[in-house]
Formats: C-alpha cells, structure tokens, sequence
C-alpha cells in the first residue's frame, strides 16, 4: 500500500525548503543580512575645541530650492574613543576601549525632507552670556549615508558640519 498522497509531498518538500531559505536572508542584500537599523536626515554638527567653551546651545538652517528647515541641535561633550588594546592570549582574548571626552561639544539637528545635493547651511549660535549670532551662509553638499551598505533600506541624507569661531565648514560624517 503506498502513500495517498504523494503529489502533495512532492510539492510541499520543495516549498518548505524554498521558504526556510528566504528566511535567512534579505532580497538586494547580496548575501549580507540587513538589520533594522536606519539613518534620520539631519545635521551632525562638531562644535571646535577652542570655541565650545563659549557655546551654550545651536540651530541649524538649511535651505535648499524654495524651503528652509530650522532645527535645534541638542549639544552634549563630544569623546573620543582610545583603543585599549587586545587579549589575544587564549582564543577566547577580547578587545576593549574607552571614550574620552575631547573638549568639543557635538550634536545632531533632524532635518525632515532634505534632500540629496547641494543645500545653504547657517547656525546661529547662543553664548554663555545669552547673546546670539549667526554664521555667513555656507553652499554645501548632503550626502546620502547608508548604515548598513547600499542594497539595504534605511538611507538618509545628511550633512556633517563644524562650528568654530570662523563660522560653519564642512566635516566628514
């Protein structure tokens, strides 16, 4: 006597199979899972060492095409991170290190809808004494970051600037 139905295990076998498969990886990840993390369009700003003293808080304007977004940065002491070395004695050694404060105050302003490409960039800058001013306009370019590489979701624009007393320029994200 032989099994009754075999049309549907010889179907369900390589379904089970197909859908066990894609569990384990995301579709454009070129064999890398995706995580769920994800990037906010936004300004990181770095306040310089030297001028951060005299900083008690930051906005940000950014304008592109006929729109303007204001946001406030949310300042806190910028670190540094220091190696501490590796344990590579045993299989089993582990790496550590520590953060360091650097002097510098720094922040992050999210700026909803900016876009890819050339933007105007101004801070205005409130001082320990409550007085405020505003930086010259700076013609500067956002780039699109992607946390966890470029065939996953979660990309954003954004725009990294430092702040000294000379005014706004451009830094690296």
């Amino acid at each position: 006597m032989g099994l009754k139905y075999p049309a549907i295990l010889t179907t369900a076998a390589p379904a089970l199979l197909v859908a066990v498969t894609a569990c384990g990886a995301s579709l454009g990840s070129g064999g890398r899972a995706c995580t769920e993390i994800g990037a906010a369009p936004g300004v990181s700003l770095t306040v310089a060492r030297d001028f951060a003293p005299e900083v008690k808080a930051a906005t940000v304007e950014i304008c592109w095409e006929d729109a303007c977004r204001r946001s406030a940065v949310d300042l806190s002491p910028g670190h540094d991170t220091v190696d501490l070395g590796c344990d590579a004695a045993a299989p089993e050694g582990s790496c550590s290190a520590t953060s360091t404060p650097n002097g510098t105050l720094t922040g992050f302003a999210p700026v909803p809808l900016l876009p890819e490409g050339p933007v105007q960039a101004t801070a205005t800058i409130t001082h320990q004494d409550g007085t405020q001013t505003e930086t010259r306009p700076l013609e500067t370019v956002t780039r699109t970051v992607y946390p966890n590489g470029e065939r996953c979701p979660g990309a954003a624009p954004q725009l990294g600037l430092t702040l000294d007393r000379a005014g706004l320029h451009p830094s690296r994200l």
